[in-house]
């Protein structure tokens, strides 16, 4: 290395250290600063961009659900040509119909009304003068009063939303309510059971 530019160096660096030492150090309990950070901004990974809402899915309610209801009409004979069936009503509308001794035709057979029907006819059940109608009207019951002999008897079971009432009544009942009876005409009237109980015999 040339003498002249090997001094010069030399020159420089004692120049460097010399202003290092000679710097002066920060007063006591001043803390040193920190260099800045810079802040990275965010990446789609970080903040990814909302994607379109996806509604919940609604949760059954009990009101959602099919209503627990059947309704079941026993006719037994008496000591004559009386019709002997069982017909029932579900509440999504299936009719079943049992024939059993003086009907058109016997076994079984099913039919379909709408489940409109069959709400609209759930809630007669639950009004007057049907809603009260429970327990027995039979020859050994106070309520029954005179009795009339070799008459049929009536049997009547009513599912709500799993609570059942029977009701039982004996025809020759003279003081039973006349909607004892109009509640076996109607159960008759809305499965449609004179289609096999008063058809003609095929």
């Amino acid at each position: 290395m040339n003498p002249s530019i090997r001094q010069l160096v030399i020159a420089v660096l004692m120049s460097l250290t010399l202003a290092a030492c000679t710097s002066p150090a920060p007063p006591p309990g001043t803390a040193t600063p920190v260099p800045a950070i810079g802040i990275t901004p965010p990446t789609a990974a970080s903040n990814p961009t909302p994607g379109p809402t996806v509604p919940k899915r609604h949760a059954a309610s009990p009101a959602d659900k099919p209503t627990d209801f059947d309704v079941e009409l026993s006719r037994s004979g008496c000591y004559g040509r009386c019709p002997s069936y069982r017909v029932s009503l579900r509440g999504d509308g299936a009719v079943r119909f049992v024939g059993e001794r003086y009907t058109a035709v016997t076994g079984e057979h099913q039919a379909q009304i709408s489940a409109a029907e069959a709400a609209a006819f759930l809630a007669r059940l639950r009004s007057e003068p049907f809603a009260s109608l429970k327990g027995r009207y039979t020859p050994d019951d106070p309520r029954c009063g005179p009795v009339a002999t070799d008459m049929a008897s009536v049997s009547i079971a009513i599912t709500d939303n799993g609570a059942t009432r029977r009701i039982e009544h004996y025809l020759g009942c003279a003081n039973a309510p006349a909607s004892l009876y109009a509640l076996a005409t109607a159960i008759d009237e809305i499965t449609g059971s004179a289609r096999w109980v008063n058809a003609p015999t095929e």
